[in-house]
């Protein structure tokens, strides 16, 4: 409105109209008159809600992150990742140096040192890898056997008796 050169005094009754919650309650608690120019207005809004203002972290942020001692590196990279997304423009080199410093010694860390990834792209694509390979690791391990019945066992004792014997 400010653009199409609308008078303050529109822009002033225009404004409560587009409130909602916190910001309502504060215009309708206003001292009448207490405010001359749309301007004024608008520094008071804004100094008042600047509080919620969510400000973007530094990558320096990313360095605290380590994966821990027996955390699967999908629990570990879905907490980085969710740190890197309230990082402003972070480099990719940045982002690739960080999160290798801080996964653990092992198998994942030394492929990626062999085949150093220059793009966070490239090191989700082998994380990807590496995690789908670790979940089906996992699941041959959980997989119940199959308990053997007597009868099972009584039959393989009775065909090693016969083949013994014979």
């Amino acid at each position: 409105m400010h653009l199409q050169g609308v008078p303050d005094e529109i822009m002033y009754r225009a404004f409560p109209t587009t409130l909602k919650g916190p910001a309502r309650i504060w215009f309708s608690r206003l001292m009448p008159n207490s405010i001359g120019t749309f301007k004024e207005l608008s520094t008071q809004f804004a100094s008042h809600f600047i509080g919620g203002h969510r400000y973007k972290k530094s990558t320096a942020c990313l360095m605290n992150i380590r994966q821990r001692e027996n955390e699967m590196l999908r629990s570990y990279i879905a907490r980085f990742n969710k740190e890197a997304l309230l990082i402003d423009e972070a480099d990719d080199k940045i982002l690739v140096a960080t999160f290798t410093n801080g996964l653990r010694k092992g198998k994942f860390l030394f492929s990626l040192y062999k085949n150093d990834p220059k793009t966070m792209s490239e090191v989700l694509y082998r994380v990807t890898k590496y995690m789908n390979a670790e979940d089906a690791l996992l699941a041959r391990e959980e997989k119940p056997r199959k308990k053997e019945r007597p009868e099972d066992v009584r039959l393989d004792r009775g065909w090693k008796m016969a083949t013994i014997g014979e």
